[in-house]
C-alpha cells in the first residue's frame, strides 16, 4: 500500500494533469506511472468526462485489467469510451489471457478453500442481506480487493462487451460481434464463473429480459467480478454512428445462435450430465442396486451437480431466446456445415455476409436435443416441443454423424458426453416404441447394431457401456425378422475381436431362446436350427489351449474369460428340461469333446501353474496369481456342473 504522502501526490497528479493541462499521451503516461488500487476511485471520477474517455479509454483496458478493484473504471470505459476502439482492445485482451495453468489453478483452489473455511469460522449466525448491484462493484474497496485471476479477467472483459456491443451503431455491426464471439470462444473454459458471465452477456445481446433465478445455497464460491450494469447509467453515443444494413439483423441473430451452440458444446463436454444413466433408472427402477446411491439421487443432493444442471438450463433458455431449434439443424445441416471446433478456428477475422455463412455447432445441437428429451421425461416439462424422431432413421443418422467417424474400430472412443447424448436419445426412442418411420433397410439395421455394440465394448465409461449394451439388445430383439437377428448374433460370435462383446452375443442368443419359448413362437429360435447354426462359434476348439508355455495360456485365458463363462452358462441353460428341444441331437457330445475337455485340461494346467510355488505364481506375483486362481476356480465349478449334466 502506498504511503499517505505518495498517495496524495498520485491523486494530485491524476486530477491536475487532466487534458487540456497535458496532452492525451502525456496524461496516459502520468496515469500509468501513478497507477495503484488506491487511486482508482479518483481515476474513475476523471473518466466521467465523456470526451476524455472517448479519446483515452481504449488505452486503459490493458493497463487496468490486472489491477485489483478496477471493475468500476472498466465499467466507465465500456459506457463512455469509443465503442469500436474499446472492443478491439477487449477482444485482444481476451486472446492474451493465459487460462490453461493447472498448477496455478490448484493453488487458487486451495486458497479459495482456506478462505471459505475462515469465513465459516467467523461468520455470524444471521445471514447478511443480499448485496445490491452497486455494492458488488463498490465493495470491497479497490485497495482491499484481491488480485484478479485469469477467470476474473475473462468475466470482466465479457461484461464489458455486453455494454459495448449495444452502443455500436455502424453499417455492419456483425463484423464487431463476430470478432468478439470468436475471442470469447477461444478463451472460454467451462467453469461456473465463466459460464455465468457468458449467459449474462448473451442474454443482454439477445434482447430478452429474464427475472433472476431465486437465490439458493451453493457449494461453489464464485467471486462476482463482472461489471454490475445499471440501465440508468449514462452510455455515450457512438461518435461514428451510421445506419445499419437491413441484412445485419439476421446475420447477428445467426451469430448468436452459433455462439450459444458452441458454448453448450464446450460446457457439456466438460460437465457430464449423465442423461442416459438417469433415464435408465427412470425407465427400469427395479434394476437399480439396493443401497447404492443412484445418479438421480446424486443430482438431487449434490450442490455442485445441481449448479451444473442450473447452468445448462440457463444456456438452454438462451438458445430458446435466440430462436434456436437444435433438432432441426441436427438432422438437416448440410455436410459442408460441419463446423471447425471453436478453439481451432481457421481465422480470427471471420466476417459473414449472410446467415448461411454461419454454421452452428452440430454437437451443441445434439446436446440441446438430448436435454430437451431428458427434461420432458425426468422433469415432466410439457413446455418442450419434442422432435418427431425414431430409431430408424433418426438414431441411425446420429450414430453415422458422431460415432466411428475415423473408422468403425474407433466406435466408443468418442467424447463420453456425445455418447451419453446419443444413447439417451436412443433409450427414449426405444422406451416409447418409436422404432421405425418408413421402410427399413437391413443394411442400416445391422450397421446401427454393429456401431452400438462396439460402443458397449470400447467405451471407457461403465455406465455408457451398459447403456449401449441395453440399447443394442433391445433394438436387436425388436426386429421382426428372425433370420436377420440370427445373422447378427452369428457375425458377432464369428468375427468380433472383443471377447466381452462375444459374451454379449451369447446372452442375446439366450434371450432370443427365452422369448421364443415364452411366446410359443415358431421362428428359428424355437427350433434346433439357431443353436446348430451358431454351435461352431459358441463352442469352438481353441488351439491356444494347447499353448506351449503357461504364460501364453494365461494371457489367452485372461482375454477370453468373459466369453468362456457365458458359453458355459449357456450349456447349463440348454441342458434344462425346458430348452432341450432346441438343442440339435448329438450336439452336446460334440461340445464335450471339442470344447469342454480341452478347456478342462487348460484349467488343470493353469491351477498348477498359478498355485504357490508354480511357474506363473513366480512370474506374475502372488497377488495376480491369487486373483487368477479365483477366476480359474469359478470357471472350473461351472465346467464341472456342465460335465455332470453330460454324463
Amino acid at each position: 500500500m502506498a504511503s499517505p504522502s505518495s498517495l496524495e501526490h498520485a491523486h494530485k497528479a491524476i486530477l491536475e494533469s487532466r487534458p487540456p493541462a497535458t496532452d492525451d499521451l502525456t496524461y496516459l503516461t502520468i496515469v500509468q506511472s501513478h497507477l495503484s488500487p488506491e487511486i482508482l476511485p479518483a481515476l474513475n471520477d476523471v473518466l466521467q468526462d465523456v470526451e476524455l474517455t472517448q479519446r483515452i479509454g481504449w488505452d486503459l483496458v490493458h493497463m487496468l485489467l490486472p489491477l485489483p478493484g478496477s471493475a468500476p473504471c472498466l465499467k466507465t470505459v465500456a459506457r463512455l469510451g469509443n465503442p469500436r476502439e474499446v472492443i478491439l482492445q477487449v477482444t485482444e485482451a481476451l486472446r492474451l489471457l493465459v487460462l490453461d495453468q493447472p498448477e496455478e489453478e490448484e493453488d487458487n483452489d486451495v486458497a479459495e478453500e482456506k478462505a471459505v473455511e475462515e469465513k465459516t469460522e467467523t461468520e455470524k449466525t444471521e445471514e447478511p442481506a443480499e448485496p445490491t448491484r452497486d455494492a458488488l462493484v463498490a465493495s470491497p474497496t479497490p485497495a482491499e480487493a484481491p488480485e484478479p485471476t485469469e477467470v476474473d479477467k475473462f468475466c470482466l472483459l465479457v461484461s464489458m462487451l455486453a455494454t459495448l456491443h449495444p452502443r455500436i451503431k455502424t453499417k455492419y455491426p456483425s463484423r464487431f460481434l463476430s470478432a468478439s464471439l470468436m475471442a470469447i470462444l477461444s478463451s472460454y473454459r467451462p467453469s461456473s464463473q465463466a459460464t455465468h458471465a457468458i449467459t449474462a452477456f448473451a442474454q443482454t445481446l439477445s434482447g430478452n429480459k429474464r427475472p433472476p433465478l431465486p437465490t439458493r445455497k451453493s457449494s461453489l464460491s464464485i467471486q462476482n467480478l463482472t461489471i454490475a450494469s445499471d440501465e440508468k447509467d449514462e452510455k455515450a453515443p457512438d461518435p461514428e454512428a451510421a445506419a445499419e444494413d437491413p441484412k445485419e439483423e439476421a446475420i447477428q441473430k445467426k451469430l448468436l445462435q452459433s455462439f450459444v451452440t458452441h458454448i453448450i458444446e464446450l460446457y457439456v463436454k466438460d460437465n457430464s450430465l449423465d442423461w442416459s444413466a438417469r433415464l435408465q433408472e427412470h425407465f427400469a427402477p427395479k434394476k437399480m442396486v439396493p443401497g447404492k446411491k443412484s445418479f438421480g439421487e446424486a443430482f438431487r443432493e449434490d450442490l455442485a451437480l445441481q449448479e451444473r444442471e442450473v447452468l445448462l438450463g440457463k444456456l438452454v433458455a438462451l438458445a430458446r431466446d435466440v430462436g434456436l431449434n437444435g433438432a432441426d439443424y441436427l438432422f438437416n445441416a448440410p455436410e459442408q456445415d460441419l463446423p471447425t471446433p471453436p478453439n481451432e478456428s481457421e481465422s480470427d477475422d471471420f466476417a459473414p455476409t449472410s446467415p448461411d455463412d454461419i454454421p452452428l455447432s452440430l454437437t451443441g445441437c445434439l446436446f440441446l436435443t438430448a436435454n430437451a428429451i431428458f427434461s420432458s421425461v425426468l422433469f415432466s416439462n410439457t413446455n418442450i416441443t419434442l422432435p418427431a424422431l425414431s430409431i430408424f432413421p433418426s438414431l441411425s443418422q446420429l450414430t453415422t454423424k458422431f460415432i466411428g467417424t475415423t473408422g468403425l474400430e474407433a466406435s466408443g472412443t468418442e467424447s463420453p458426453p456425445i455418447l451419453d447424448a446419443i444413447l439417451s436419445i436412443g433409450l427414449w426412442l426405444e422406451h416409447t416404441d418409436h422404432f421405425v418411420a418408413g421402410p427399413l433397410d437391413p443394411t442400416d439395421y445391422l450397421q446401427l447394431l454393429q456401431t452400438l455394440s462396439l460402443v458397449s465394448a470400447n467405451c471407457p465409461v461403465p455406465t455408457l457401456r451398459h447403456a449401449a449394451h441395453v440399447l443394442t439388445s433391445n433394438i436387436l430383439h425388436a426386429h421382426p425378422t428372425d433370420r436377420l437377428r440370427l445373422n447378427f448374433i452369428s457375425d458377432t460370435l464369428e468375427h468380433c475381436p472383443f471377447e466381452p462383446l462375444r459374451a454379449s452375443a451369447v446372452g442375446w442368443l439366450k434371450e432370443e431362446l427365452v422369448r421364443a419359448h415364452t411366446r410359443k413362437s415358431d421362428d428359428l429360435f424355437a427350433t434346433p436350427a439357431a443353436v446348430a447354426a451358431l454351435q461352431p462359434y459358441l463352442f469352438p476348439y481353441e488351439s491356444v489351449l494347447d499353448a506351449e508355455t503357461d504364460s501364453e495360456l494365461w494371457e489367452d485365458f485372461r482375454r477370453t474369460f468373459p466369453f468362456h463363462m457365458a458359453a458355459l452358462n449357456l450349456i447349463f441353460f440348454l441342458n434344462s428340461e425346458e430348452y432341450k428341444s432346441v438343442v440339435p441331437e448329438g450336439s452336446m457330445s460334440v461340445v464335450e469333446e471339442v470344447y469342454l475337455q480341452p478347456l478342462r485340461s487348460a484349467r488343470t494346467r493353469l491351477e498348477k501353474a498359478l498355485k504357490v510355488g508354480g511357474e506363473l505364481e513366480r512370474e506374475v506375483g502372488a497377488g495376480e496369481a491369487g486373483e487368477g486362481l479365483a477366476e480359474v476356480g469359478l470357471l472350473g465349478e461351472r465346467m464341472d456342473m456342465c460335465l455332470e449334466l453330460q454324463s
